[in-house]
């Protein structure tokens, strides 16, 4: 008896529910931002015609947000259709679970499928004629333009590349997808229509914005991340003549990865050549102009010569390539075909120990790596014009002592215009220009800056005989000649 009158009582108050809620609005229900909780269509109706203005609707996702708010000065809301939309769908003879779910949480009209279907019809039979649907489509249509204005929409290598993951990642190669304008409108449109508040682009999937290239999926751009991250691991320091001269790691391997297939990325060699040339060209100084300022504190310029430092770009970028491949970690020792003493900066002298000629005085100093003067002497140079003595950067080539200069043969005898035996001869320009005695100059026209003008030497740098034989003494071959006037 007892179970009878139980299950007659439950009867009662399920089809007072019945009723109930086939005419008001469950618990927790919002129409355009207005609370409708327990109200009959009539009663929501007024509710909502009294509060639209309060209506905003928010599109959101990652890192795109815009809000509509409507300016017009008429209702856009239709109160008495949206009230008998919503009461319409309250499903009464379910009411005891949509009771449960709107007691628990907000029951906004907010559309319920798990997927979105873009090609139905919108029914915006809840707005008035207020409402612009062309103003609201442009307006968000020009935030979705402004959002894609700093994306490029392709799968590249520097948008790929997570700094703090260290690694090429899908999250970060996605942030440069574009929105998909046309399906975002579409989506909040569909929202619109049931007058909810938020809509969430997440729910859109990939719909939500254009394929990278047009063509990857999620799939292919992870494949062509862990192929990308294939290429990193490498963290190299180059070293040039011991010195620290630049590191090679993933931000510099990052910048030499080819996506041109998307899918397939790979070592871009040539741009590697590239950077290496730059870097060459960095560190070559022969013939470079330098700069310093002398023991005695005059200011020093001179360019030209053969001294200085020439990198192998070719096998720089080798040594790179193999590095990157190896994921290499230890440091890399830069190949040159030829060096200087040491290396600070392009445009700094390079050299330690050095002969200073200085054409302007008619006065040489050799001073060693500490700058203290070794040697020093008077000499005339070559006479201005074609046998002007070059200036440049040089080196001793050698120092064997005794030697004939014989200069060019003259054209109407075929004979050389000069044969000179000299005790000590210190070529620095090849074996053609370079420091010797020269006996046969007047010994007080060393002591002349000007004689050069009117006895000066094919090139050469005419010493005293003495002065000849000290340098020769204190000098070895490779040592540093910076001529300059």
């Amino acid at each position: 008896m007892t179970l009878f009158v139980a299950l007659g009582l439950f009867v009662v108050v399920y089809l007072v529910g019945v009723v109930a809620f086939s005419q008001v609005a469950y618990p927790n229900t919002t129409i355009a931002g207005v609370d409708v909780s327990l109200s009959n269509a009539s009663s929501a109706a007024a509710k909502i015609n009294s509060a639209w203005k309060h209506y905003k609707l928010t599109v959101s996702g990652e890192d795109f947000s815009w809000t509509y708010e409507p300016q017009s000065d008429e209702p856009i809301v239709n109160g008495e259709a949206a009230a008998k939309e919503i009461i319409g769908n309250n499903e009464p003879l379910l009411w005891p679970s949509r009771l449960a779910t709107s007691i628990t949480g907000k029951n906004d009209s907010i559309t319920a499928n798990d997927t979105i279907d873009l090609d139905q019809k919108v029914d915006l039979s809840m707005l008035s004629n207020a409402f612009d649907q062309q103003q609201f489509e442009d307006e968000l249509g020009n935030a979705i333009d402004a959002f894609n204005e700093g994306r490029t929409g392709t799968f590249e290598a520097s948008s790929s590349y997570d700094e703090q993951a260290d690694k090429f990642t899908v999250k970060k190669a996605r942030s440069n997808e574009k929105l998909n304008r046309k399906n975002v409108i579409k989506f909040a449109e569909i929202e619109l229509a049931s007058l909810a508040e938020n809509v969430d682009l997440t729910k859109l999937g990939n719909d939500a914005y254009d394929p990278l290239n047009g063509t990857l999926t999620d799939d292919q751009i992870q494949a062509a991340c862990d192929a990308a991250n294939k290429f990193l691991g490498v963290n190299v320091s180059l070293k040039l003549n011991g010195e620290e001269a630049g590191k090679v790691d993933g931000s510099s391997v990052l910048q030499w990865i080819s996506f041109a297939d998307p899918a397939n990325p790979t070592l871009d060699t040539s741009q590697i050549s590239s950077w290496a040339a730059e870097l060459a060209n960095s560190f070559n100084t022969v013939g470079t102009t330098r700069w310093w300022t002398r023991a005695d504190g005059k200011e020093c310029a001179v360019e030209g010569g053969d001294f200085g430092w020439t990198i192998d770009s070719d096998r720089l970028a080798k040594q790179v390539e193999d590095a990157i491949n190896n994921k290499q970690t230890n440091d890399i020792e830069i190949d040159y075909s030829q060096k200087a003493d040491t290396f600070t900066a392009k445009g700094k002298p390079d050299w330690k120990a050095y002969i200073d000629v200085d054409l302007s005085e008619q006065h040489a100093r050799y001073y060693d790596a500490n700058g203290k003067i070794v040697w020093e002497a008077n000499f005339i140079s070559g006479k201005p014009g074609e046998d002007a003595t070059p200036e440049g950067v040089w080196q001793i080539n050698s120092n064997d002592g005794a030697s004939k200069l014989i200069g060019a043969k003259d054209p109407k005898t075929g004979k050389p215009k000069y044969e000179s035996p000299v005790s000590y001869w210190m070529p620095f320009e090849g074996n053609m220009v370079g420091f010797h005695d020269a006996t046969w100059q007047n010994d007080k026209s060393f002591d002349d800056s000007n004689s050069y003008k009117w006895c000066g030497s094919h090139g050469c740098i005419n010493l005293r005989l003495t002065d000849a034989k000290a340098l020769h003494d204190c000098i070895n071959v490779g040592l540093c000649v910076v001529v300059h006037s």
